[in-house]
């Protein structure tokens, strides 16, 4: 598909071209495999919450061991910090997002208290509002439209249709940095977890951080507690998880008449990877090296980060998740989408679609709302109480 950010050609299979060891780590960090190409195991989904788990504990406990070292570790942190703020939104995005389709254990019962568990430690979205918002609602005809409730928490901010490509970049900008947005944000994730949930939800979260508080005042461990947990499970995990969802969808695309839902739907998700082509072969000498050296700096320095923090789990093929809803394959979600790729995307009369890079995933959204009218009477509503996961929704 042709387009900002969408490229002609194959970027995934230019990089066939470098070494067969390295391809199962393109294929993690792009998000998208070779095609034909086998993974060298399958996840299972016990293996993928065991992981995500084990991310979050090594990179809090790394964080840990920094702040408590001489100053120069300290730099170690933006690497600490992104793996934190990944772990917890690939729990969120991936394992809490699989429960409430009730497509993790098997059991409707298990994934509801795996999300209500971890939902709280983490405060975020609890299981019952996540369930209304994303599953019942955001998982319907109202995809993208004005009633999705993703859209209005994206209007409250200002992102709003026929606005210039320019001042949606420059809105963009400004949130990341907020104050207003960072606390809007926390007190959602608060109010989710506290005013607005049942009572053995309240007695969870309350319980559970009342117990981390009291360890914290206990070891005098304030310092070690906001770096390694407070600040990357805020402010990272905010930018994290506005980045991703400004380009979740092509929102409020406007549908051909008549057209089918299939097609509707599919058109409004593309495929996001990290990465972007190897340069053309026939290069030589200074020429190869700077292309060469450029490429691969981008993607260790700009591709990887944005995939460690904002791009985690499956969220690369988000597209694929729409089609399938209920697959079980999730935790090898690349895979799958290149089968059903190969296969000729069998039910479905619309290709996939994709986009690779994250700037270029977010400019094409700001394109497409720069062309839209504007609204009728711009509203500006008040986000949802549960506006702090309405952004960490995938």
């Amino acid at each position: 598909m042709a387009g900002p950010g969408y490229l002609e050609r194959d970027a995934r299979e230019s990089l066939g071209r470098l070494p067969a060891l390295i391809q199962p780590l393109l294929t993690w960090l792009t998000g998208k495999p070779l095609r034909h190409q086998q993974p060298l195991f399958r996840m299972t989904r016990a293996g993928f919450l065991a992981s995500t788990l084990l991310q979050l504990a090594s990179s809090i406990a790394v964080s840990a061991l920094i702040t408590g070292g001489p100053w120069w570790y300290w730099p170690g942190l933006l690497l600490s910090w992104m793996l934190t703020a990944g772990a917890a939104r690939k729990l969120q995005v991936t394992v809490l997002h699989h429960c409430v389709h009730a497509n993790f254990s098997g059991s409707g019962r298990l994934d509801r208290w795996i999300v209500e568990v971890f939902s709280s430690a983490l405060l975020v979205m609890n299981f019952e509002s996540y369930r209304h918002d994303h599953v019942i609602i955001h998982h319907s005809r109202k995809l993208a439209t004005l009633d999705d409730p993703d859209l209005k928490f994206l209007l409250a901010l200002g992102f709003l249709p026929g606005v210039s490509r320019e001042a949606l970049w420059r809105r963009l900008a400004w949130t990341l940095v907020s104050p207003r947005f960072h606390a809007m944000f926390l007190m959602a994730r608060l109010e989710s977890n506290v005013t607005r949930a049942a009572p053995y939800r309240r007695l969870m979260a309350l319980g559970l951080h009342a117990v981390i508080v009291v360890i914290v005042a206990a070891k005098g461990a304030w310092l070690t507690w906001l770096v390694a947990w407070v600040f990357p499970l805020t402010f990272l995990y905010h930018i994290a998880a506005l980045l991703q969802f400004i380009c979740e969808h092509r929102w409020l695309r406007v549908a051909d008449p008549g057209q089918p839902a299939k097609i509707v739907l599919a058109r409004l998700t593309a495929g996001r990877f990290m990465g972007e082509p190897a340069p053309p072969p026939g290069l030589a000498g200074v020429q190869r090296a700077w292309a060469w050296g450029g490429w691969a700096a981008r993607m260790l320095l700009v591709h990887l980060p944005f995939r460690l923090l904002v791009m985690v789990g499956d969220l690369p093929q988000h597209d694929w998740h729409h089609r399938h809803i209920q697959a079980r394959d999730w935790p090898n979600a690349a895979y799958a989408r290149q089968r059903d790729v190969e296969a000729g995307h069998p039910g479905w009369p619309e290709p996939y679609s994709e986009v690779w890079g994250l700037l270029p995933a977010v400019d094409a959204v700001f394109v497409l709302l720069s062309s839209l009218p504007s609204l009728a009477q711009p509203s500006k509503p008040a986000p949802p109480a549960d506006a702090a996961d309405v952004v960490s929704d995938a």
